[in-house]
């Protein structure tokens, strides 16, 4: 990636005066001024002048959006980006550094309200992930296939249902700026495009663009992109399962594209699968377990309306056909819950399903990743059914659909425990067999082995395992905390002895993370959603977190254990006392004990986001 600064010249620019913020863009001659007072906003209004930057005027690459925190209000502006590619010459940025604008009376660039730093520090937490991206021609928060709108033209100007004109209509539950740029249609105005067009919409998760020569004929750019939906958006452990309106938690859209040049077109496919919780009601709190019990939580009845609600919702958006990978394991509390899930998909009589259990863990144990091969041959004639998003671009207007060959009829929804290692093994494999397929289709390759692993040609075989191994990274670091496990096997193809270290090293730091850190995380993250209230609430990150009020309590639990016990099981006269024998017994009792007694009192350590304590 590169520096956006270096490519794009900087047009959007701003000045502060005494009682307002003029935004004015080198593109058009209507400005936007926010009035305030006091660090709140009074009047947003357009005013059709042109402009030119003088000295004193702050440029930037886009607007996050306004946000109320304790005692001001801030102007959210991208004031570093990177360029992360093209997709149809429309160029894709992410968001590097976010900075403050208090809308005060001549306010600076991070001047910051000493009531205002706590809050401004945890969003900085959130934004320093730099998983945002955003693009002023692209619609991110939508595929392919409905940025086009299926039409043959972009850009039309449409109306939406609140009555508001956009040039591109976002689907609202992949804008992660959702909350904070609703302010423009706050405020009455005579020009509404010219609000539209600051109204920049972020996704978060990632976009990656990658340029290959598939031979002399023909070549391509391989795009992956995942966006999370912002309904449920939290830690793992945090929370699990569905709301009372179907929607899941962590649900997240990944659509691989491929623009495929030959000398005689110029094609574009899309393909579209989802991941998400079970959705029912089920949690599995953090409790100082390496593995906390999940426990469902309501009636059997009210857990098949929710998840009724969740597939004819996926139907809604993602056509009728349901092909539901499930990959947890068959024994154990996963057991419980798989079961539990195939009995509420049997209850959904309103939505085309199909359901596969496939206990990743056993059917690939011993490193046996070619066994996925079993997965796709049950979904195989499925998948066929499902199809995938197929277009010819016109070679002498990206603009211009030519041709619209296919449309996707269905799609894949895949799930674990966390959404997150299996769930993305298990994603790549199909992702690859519908890469496999169009190449097959095109004449660039020309077998088809049926293999899960089979390679793809020359160069898009390496980019197509980075692309998804930064995907597991990045979705596991906005889960977890930490990078995916089993990404030996996405960038090499198989499973290695160091990269099952790596994988133990990753799941002692996520235990870590999860039991002491969550809580906290979870705050941030409602917070950049605008689902905490900064101003309704008295919020400090501790200065301790749990661990070392742990440690305290396992010294002073185990030097009164090992100093009582022995008077308690032995004697004065008893030779046993002082041997080394005697005292690694007594030391094992203390430890159990202990280990018991934290088990049991693990929510004096543990805390909860400030949303599960109203």
């Amino acid at each position: 990636m590169v520096d956006a600064k270096q490519l794009i010249p900087m047009k959007r620019f701003l000045e502060t005066q005494q009682d307002k913020i003029k935004l004015f863009s080198l593109d058009q001659p209507e400005q936007i001024h926010i009035y305030h007072n006091i660090g709140r906003v009074t009047k947003i209004e357009t005013k059709s002048i042109q402009e030119q930057k003088s000295n004193t005027s702050i440029g930037f690459f886009a607007i996050y959006g306004i946000m109320q925190l304790k005692n001001w209000s801030y102007l959210l502006l991208v004031t570093e980006a990177n360029m992360v590619g093209q997709i149809v010459q429309r160029t894709i940025l992410q968001v590097e550094q976010i900075s403050f604008l208090p809308l005060v009376s001549n306010g600076r660039l991070n001047d910051i309200h000493a009531d205002d730093q706590t809050y401004c520090k945890m969003l900085k937490e959130v934004f320093s992930t730099r998983t945002l991206y955003f693009s002023y021609e692209y619609d991110l928060s939508n595929p392919f296939d409905k940025v086009m709108g299926n039409n043959s033209q972009f850009g039309t100007q449409q109306k939406t249902s609140e009555g508001l004109h956009y040039y591109k209509i976002p689907n609202h539950r992949f804008v992660y700026n959702w909350e904070h740029i609703k302010f423009l249609n706050q405020f009455q105005s005579t020009n509404l495009p010219a609000l539209q067009y600051w109204q920049t919409i972020f996704i978060s998760g990632c976009v990656m663009i990658r340029y290959c020569k598939l031979n002399q004929q023909s070549d391509c750019f391989l795009i992956l992109v995942s966006r999370r939906e912002t309904l449920r958006s939290g830690r793992r452990f945090v929370q699990r399962g569905c709301d009372q309106d179907g929607n899941c938690t962590n649900f997240a859209e990944t659509e691989q594209i491929l623009i495929l040049n030959r000398q005689e077109s110029r094609d574009i496919y899309s393909f579209v699968q989802t991941r998400g919780s079970m959705p029912f009601n089920w949690q599995q709190q953090p409790t100082l377990k390496w593995a906390p019990k999940a426990s469902i939580i309501g009636d059997r009845s009210y857990n098949a309306e929710l998840c009724k609600k969740h597939f004819e919702k996926c139907a809604e958006s993602y056509q009728q056909l349901q092909i539901i990978l499930n990959l947890i394991d068959k024994k154990g509390t996963q057991k419980m819950l798989g079961e539990y899930f195939t009995s509420m998909i049997s209850s959904v009589k309103t939505v085309k399903t199909k359901y596969v259990w496939f206990d990743f863990h056993h059917e690939c144990r011993n490193m046996k990743y070619e066994n996925l091969s079993k997965l796709l041959n049950e979904i195989k004639e499925d998948l066929k059914k499902s199809g995938y998003f197929h277009a010819e671009i016109d070679k002498n207007n990206y603009n211009h659909l030519s041709n619209i060959h296919q449309q996707q009829s269905g799609v894949v929804r895949t799930n674990c425990m966390d959404c997150l290692d299996r769930t993305n093994v298990v994603q790549s494999v199909v992702s690859r067999n519908f890469l496999l397929h169009v190449l097959n289709q095109s004449n660039i390759i020309h077998t088809l082995t049926g293999e899960a692993l089979q390679v793809l040609p020359n160069d898009l075989e390496q980019i197509f395992r980075d692309q998804w191994t930064k995907n597991a990274d990045i979705m596991s670091v906005l889960y977890s905390g930490t990078g995916a496990l089993k990404t030996d096997f996405t960038r090499t193809g198989k499973r290695t002895f160091w990269g099952s270290l790596q994988d133990g090293k990753n799941s002692l730091h996520r235990y870590y993370i999860n039991n002491f850190v969550d809580a906290h995380n979870q705050n941030c993250i409602d917070l950049a959603l605008g689902k905490l209230e900064a101003d309704k609430v008295n919020y400090k990150k501790p200065k301790f977190n749990g661990v070392l009020q742990l440690f305290i309590f396992i010294i002073i639990l185990m030097y009164i254990m090992t100093s009582f016990l022995p008077g308690l099981v032995l004697n004065e006269q008893s030779a046993y006392g002082n041997s080394c024998l005697m005292k690694l017994f007594i030391f094992g009792i203390s430890l159990f004990i202990t280990s018991k007694i934290l088990l049991k009192t693990h929510y004096l350590f543990i805390s909860k986001p400030i949303r599960d304590q109203i």
